[in-house]
């Protein structure tokens, strides 16, 4: 019983390092612009890239995969919902895309 209650305080004192959080989606807007391969927005899923592309106020007009160096990465043509102007937008997708290339 001794044992128990000495692994249950270890336990409950323990670091939390190993327990990351992905970071959020505005996090992820602020870190890159998505103009290319070396500033790519890094996302953890679709999800979350859907996220970035509802807080840029953009629709999907195309989807292609490139990869670059064994690294997969989204390309999509966006249009702006308010100005209609159209650009691309690159997403790394390697924490998620897994894919023998």
């Amino acid at each position: 019983m001794k044992w128990r209650r000495a692994l249950a305080v270890l336990v409950a004192t323990a670091p939390l390092a190993a327990c990351v959080t992905p970071p959020d989606s505005a996090t992820v807007l602020a870190s890159a612009g998505g103009t290319g391969a070396d500033d790519a927005y890094v996302v953890t899923s679709e999800a979350q890239e859907n996220e970035i592309l509802r807080l840029l106020g953009v629709t999907v007009e195309r989807r292609v995969v490139r990869v670059i160096d064994g690294r997969p990465f989204h390309v999509l043509t966006v249009r702006a919902r308010e100005s209609g102007e159209t650009r691309e937008l690159w997403f790394d997708v390697s924490r998620f895309f897994r894919r023998d290339y």
